[in-house]
């Protein structure tokens, strides 16, 4: 299922936080198919766009679950901050805190809050203080690229599946975790002012979603940010076809998918 909308792009742009109105229209719309999907049994992976994606599909998967739910956030950033925090107005970087129940309440959306100490961070490198301080003072488990580097990808995993409490689990895929020379075609190496690191090597990254698709109660997941406009030879997405190529043949071999 295709959600498109339509927006007023200069207007937009103005704001101190930008396009609310829309992206609360489509995050309410991801809702609603992906709750529809999962109450039907079927497995929903929503491929965006941007992170804000991840604002009406983990809601859904949160509300399925009524909170008892742990999200696997594979990504460069930490997108935690708020309304209030946000130093780009960007909603890419907002959608755990607004499924946690962090934002202003024309954000709300749901029935059921995330539990914050069921985040796990994988791969995590570019930030900013506000973020990293709430991660920190909330004891969320983060495991940086230099972790998955120095640990090793199964020892990274294994840990995370140690800490694991709740019955299912969402994984929220961002293509900005692999290491910036092995695909570009991610916004993450536009801005570099916060970034601390180089990212997951994409064997790593391959073994990484493999391992989590068959050792978790995994019932949806997200899969995004990629950005056609930087891939200038095409080579980012024979290995976006590589990697959901592998995603389905995962779930299809432990029976998640027919």
């Amino acid at each position: 299922i295709d959600i498109n909308f339509d927006v007023n792009i200069e207007k937009e742009l103005e704001k101190d936080i930008k396009f609310v109105n829309e992206v609360m229209i489509v995050s309410k719309d991801l809702h609603h198919e992906v709750s529809r999907s999962l109450n039907n049994n079927e497995f929903p992976i929503i491929i965006g766009g941007d992170h804000s994606t991840a604002i009406g599909s983990v809601s859904a998967a949160v509300d399925y679950a009524k909170a008892d739910i742990s999200i696997i956030w594979v990504d460069a950033h930490l997108d935690i901050h708020t309304d209030k925090t946000t130093p780009s107005g960007n909603i890419h970087g907002m959608p755990l805190s607004i499924c946690i129940g962090n934002c202003s309440k024309e954000f709300d959306i749901g029935n059921y809050k995330l539990n914050p100490k069921n985040i796990f961070y994988i791969g995590a490198r570019s930030y900013e203080e506000e973020e990293i301080n709430y991660v920190k003072n909330q004891g969320i488990n983060i495991y940086y690229d230099y972790d998955v580097e120095n640990m090793g990808i199964e020892n990274v995993i294994n840990d995370v599946l140690s800490k694991i409490t709740t019955k299912y689990v969402h994984i929220s895929f961002d293509l900005d975790i692999i290491k910036d020379d092995e695909f570009p075609a991610v916004n993450v190496g536009i801005q570099k002012r916060y970034i601390e690191g180089y990212g997951v090597s994409l064997t790593d990254t391959k073994k990484c979603l493999e391992l989590l698709i068959k050792n978790t109660n995994l019932i949806s997941m997200d899969f995004v940010e990629y950005n056609p406009l930087l891939d200038t030879d095409n080579s980012c997405k024979l290995i976006i076809k590589d990697l959901l190529n592998l995603i389905n043949n995962t779930l299809k071999n432990t029976g998640l998918l027919n």
